[in-house]
């Protein structure tokens, strides 16, 4: 009972602060009664207020990095193919080169092509050779507007004339289905032997004569003892390409 006594009084008394007074006095003490009084709640909403503020700070932060990263990944892809084109040697006449970016597979792992992001927009043509900075790579099958699919030398499909770095010796480049490339079709007697750098024919009509192949690493005869199978460790590692280039036109090599 004297509680509720207590607290009436207090009501009354706070009633006749508010009341006494001129009007902006009036106005003044009651922004000072609900600051004291609200205290506690006003200070949690500007905290959370305050909060609001901050995650979009930082949501607007993290789109700006992602951003910048973004972009830096692009810079370092475009300066990285840009140091694979400068590592390729070819003459003046070969020199017409469309950089393209390994963008898919198709088929199984054996047998699978690639797929480049250049095509019909970009002057690419069926059979146009394609090579990487340190040996062929195959050549193209079928052409889109704005991609290609790539008959590459690890398909059991591709098949392509080759001889001896001195031009002594030709052969035909092919594969099988365990991954195993040789050079086959060599007569007996001829002279080459294991460290022999394999390059292209000047009989193929999709290559430049000379360009390499890879490295013969062990020599067979055929079980009719007629011909020499070379195997063959090829300079290109078709699964960890990046880029390859095409080569334009396609009909000088015919």
């Amino acid at each position: 009972m004297l509680r509720r006594y207590i607290v009436c009084l207090i009501l009354m008394l706070f009633a006749v602060a508010m009341v006494l007074g001129a009007q902006e006095q009036r106005v003044k003490k009651a922004s000072w009664f609900s600051d004291f009084l609200f205290y506690p709640f006003s200070r949690s909403l500007k905290t959370i207020q305050s909060n609001s503020t901050l995650k979009k700070q930082i949501e607007g932060l993290q789109r700006h990095l992602s951003a910048l990263t973004t972009q830096n990944l692009k810079l370092r892809n475009e300066l990285k193919a840009i140091d694979t084109a400068m590592s390729i040697d070819i003459s003046g006449e070969l020199s017409q080169l469309e950089i393209a970016e390994v963008t898919g597979y198709s088929g199984l792992f054996h047998e699978r092509n690639l797929i480049i992001n250049k095509g019909l927009a970009y002057s690419i043509r069926k059979d146009s050779p394609v090579i990487s900075a340190n040996g062929i790579v195959g050549k193209v099958v079928m052409v889109a507007s704005r991609y290609s699919v790539v008959l590459p030398i690890s398909n059991p499909m591709f098949q392509t004339p080759v001889m001896s770095l001195n031009g002594s010796v030709q052969g035909i480049f092919q594969n099988d289905v365990q991954g195993k490339f040789y050079m086959n079709m060599v007569k007996i007697g001829s002279q080459i032997s294991v460290g022999d750098t394999i390059v292209c024919s000047n009989l193929s009509q999709v290559f430049p004569k000379g360009y390499p192949v890879g490295s013969i690493v062990r020599i067979r005869e055929s079980k009719d003892n007629l011909f020499i199978s070379a195997e063959i460790q090829p300079f290109t590692q078709v699964e960890n390409l990046e880029h390859v280039f095409v080569l334009k036109p396609q009909e000088r090599y015919e």
